[in-house]
């Protein structure tokens, strides 16, 4: 269902201008005590209103028409700071190793990334800086989930990172284990075949562990885990997969308190503890990590396609979209920004 692509090479040809197609940069920060950071710049992401359903109707838009950075900062394992804005102007140099979104840039070279953020959003000004050094993956790994149209990339092994950001005066600063990726395909996510993944990631010691768990359209649960190693190594295995029961979120989203893979001597057993982030189609989640090497904090994601994006959905994602150029919700000040004072700074707008 994905491939996995070299580090060293451009983002997959032709997702910035299929109708549909999507690419997204994907880096997340956290410490033992749940602070951290998560930075998402993208080109058609499948979120944003209108963008799943137009693709699904065969009129989907070349993502590069449709730019955004989201930014969302945690204390203790709350969300304290959240702005998803769709940017006026962006681009891309260096075949997608950097990128320009309005005055903020992401920058990622072999051992590190850098990300300069400067953005305006509902509560004042967001401005700082995330570093993030880590061990280079090396080039030529091969994944046992292929799809010619759709791939995913981790940039590092193991990886650390801080953080260090003013918000209207407050400073915040941390450090912490760190994950980098990227995301692309040349068609929207329906049409690739993706009904629902979840995926979770965990540093130990010198070893970065990712699983990926695949609910295709069509056909039988597809999972994998992958290692990236001290030395930059990939290995990335096909996996079975157990899912203990499901719940539902208020929202109705299903989701698995527990799953475990397994490849060989290789285990992973996820338990989520603290879901931070949860809507109808999408969960972001800390959780502990059990594998043979030892157990630790790590973060997970859940996301159904088949909820992104419908019609009953669409008018309260839209609330949360910061437009500087454009037409914002008048409901914006509830979803952005700081956590603290948002319904003030609706009564006052």
């Amino acid at each position: 269902m994905l491939s996995i692509a070299d580090p060293h090479a451009p983002v997959l040809d032709g997702s910035l201008d299929a109708p549909g197609g999507f690419a997204w940069w994907y880096l997340d920060l956290v410490d033992e005590r749940g602070n951290g950071i998560v930075v998402i710049p993208s080109w058609g992401l499948p979120f944003l209103p209108g963008q799943m359903a137009s693709a699904r109707a065969g009129e989907g838009a070349p993502a590069r028409e449709r730019p955004s950075l989201a930014v969302s900062v945690y204390e203790k394992g709350l969300p304290v700071y959240y702005l998803l804005q769709e940017m006026p102007c962006a681009k891309t140099m260096r075949e997608g190793h950097t990128l320009i979104l309005g005055d903020s840039m992401f920058v990622v070279h072999d051992h590190a990334l850098v990300v300069q953020l400067d953005v305006e959003g509902p509560g004042g000004r967001l401005k700082g800086r995330v570093d993030v050094c880590g061990v280079p993956r090396a080039a030529g790994a091969k994944g046992p989930l292929a799809h010619a149209d759709h791939e995913w990339c981790p940039f590092f092994g193991p990886a650390t990172g801080r953080w260090d950001l003013e918000i209207e005066g407050r400073r915040m600063r941390g450090e912490g284990s760190a994950y980098a990726d990227r995301n692309a395909g040349r068609a929207d996510l329906a049409s690739l075949g993706l009904r629902r993944w979840t995926w979770a990631r965990v540093q130990l010691g010198d070893r970065l562990r990712v699983g990926y768990v695949i609910w295709p359209r069509d056909g039988e649960v597809e999972a994998m885990l992958v290692d990236v190693d001290a030395d930059g190594q990939m290995d990335a295995r096909r996996a079975e997969v157990v899912v203990g029961a499901s719940r539902t979120n208020v929202w109705g989203l299903p989701w698995w308190p527990h799953l475990e893979l397994t490849a060989g001597h290789r285990r992973m057993a996820v338990d989520v503890r603290h879901r931070p982030d949860e809507s109808f189609f999408y969960q972001r989640s800390l959780a502990s990590v059990e594998t043979e090497l030892g157990e630790a904090l790590g973060v997970a994601e859940l996301c159904d396609v088949d909820r992104i994006d419908a019609a009953w959905s669409r008018p309260l994602v839209d609330m949360a979209i910061h437009r500087p150029s454009g037409r914002s919700s008048m409901w914006l000040p509830l979803f952005a920004g700081p956590v603290e004072g948002r319904l003030s700074r609706l009564l006052g707008a």
